[in-house]
């Protein structure tokens, strides 16, 4: 019996040597590559997806967990991440695993196999401008036939709740300026103020008009520009006054105080927008600005960053070129004036809010390919 018993010692004894060496290795971040069969440093990867609870497979085998999930102890080279979730297409990429470091893939917008695009409203616009943050103005020539939407109204986290937009008229139609017709439409960024350069009755009148309101304020302001400026603006900061800019001159004009006064081009307030208005928006980065929207003709398309080098865009809807579209970051939506009808749509482009990053220090992150050349 004694020499069974030191059979099995020594069995054991072989057993501890070869596996305490591997566990330790393993602990480590070691592991055996099948390729070369020698002792390798892991990598991982941080894998996240907009919408999340997508499944993901790593070399053709299942994650235990789904996105948001970190895949670890992978060998260093290529290899194949495919994501899949119910509705949406499959994302599929060959992604560099190197030692010692770590690959992020995060906030990966999947693509819905179909857009969704809801139609707001039945009436054609000319155009569409953002006031405030959630405040839309589709304007039309006529001033009776604008209307403002609230692109936020009934939002809870994540989108889950059913978003209705009310539309109301700017001006009620019993109003004295409803059958006037608008001939420029100012607004500052962020402001939920806009003012309406407006023709009624061949008589050019200014209006400036609260949003905040319900029903909007609308005041007359035009004694206060008794000459038509080149350019108004103002500070979302500040709204009791503007500034007048004409050919010799710039008037600081205090609607509150209904007075004018010289102002000097280099005392002007350094956050106000010296640029011209009103011009189409056409681009927006998106998803933690992981991804791009824009226009190219007709066509409005999708870049996902997670392309790499070889960046694919997906096209989402017809849109006029000459109007502007909207990103509203609250609810995920983009706002446009669909090209055969100049009717407001909305399409649904991030159905939840994009996950914060984790914290992996810069300096174990593997730096892949962007599309700066496209931004």
């Amino acid at each position: 019996m004694l020499w069974l018993r030191k059979i099995i010692f020594y069995i054991f004894a072989l057993i501890y040597l070869i596996l305490c060496p591997l566990l330790v290795a393993r602990m480590l971040g070691f592991v055996i590559n099948p390729l070369t069969h020698r002792l390798v440093k892991t990598g991982l990867v941080w894998v996240s997806t907009n919408p999340p609870d997508a499944s993901v497979y790593i070399d053709g085998r299942l994650a235990h967990q789904k996105t948001p999930t970190a895949l670890r102890d992978l060998p260093p080279g290529k290899h194949f991440i495919r994501i899949e979730h119910s509705g949406y297409k499959d994302w599929e990429q060959n992604i560099p695993i190197i030692g010692k470091k770590a690959t992020v893939l995060a906030n990966i917008l999947l693509i819905p196999e179909e857009w969704p695009i809801t139609r707001i409203s039945d009436q054609s616009y000319q155009n569409i401008v953002l006031a405030a943050d959630d405040i839309l103005i589709a304007t039309n020539p006529v001033l009776k036939n604008i209307d403002i939407f609230h692109t936020t109204q009934g939002i809870e986290e994540n989108f889950k709740e059913e978003i209705v937009y009310e539309r109301k008229p700017l001006f009620s139609k019993n109003s004295i300026y409803a059958n006037g017709n608008l001939v420029r439409l100012l607004n500052a960024p962020k402001s939920p103020f806009i003012l309406l350069e407006v023709s009624i009755k061949d008589k050019h009148r200014f209006l400036w008009v609260n949003l905040k309101e319900n029903p909007p304020l609308i005041e007359d302001i035009s004694d206060l520009l008794p000459e038509i400026p080149t350019r108004i603006t103002w500070v979302n900061s500040d709204n009791d006054n503007i500034f007048a800019f004409y050919p010799a001159n710039i008037y600081r004009i205090n609607i509150k105080d209904k007075a004018i006064f010289p102002q000097s081009p280099v005392n002007l307030p350094l956050s106000l927008d010296t640029q011209p208005q009103n011009l189409p928006q056409a681009k927006f980065l998106i998803n933690d600005k992981n991804d791009l929207l824009i226009r190219e003709g007709r066509w409005i398309k999708l870049y996902t960053k997670e392309d790499y080098n070889d960046p694919q865009a997906y096209n989402i809807a017809k849109s006029r070129p000459s109007t502007n579209m909207y990103f509203e970051e609250k609810n995920g939506e983009l706002f446009y004036l669909d090209d055969a009808t100049m009717s407001l749509f909305a399409v649904q482009i991030l159905p939840y809010h994009p996950i914060l990053n984790i914290p992996i220090p810069d300096a174990i992150r593997i730096k892949l390919p962007n599309k700066d050349s496209i931004l």
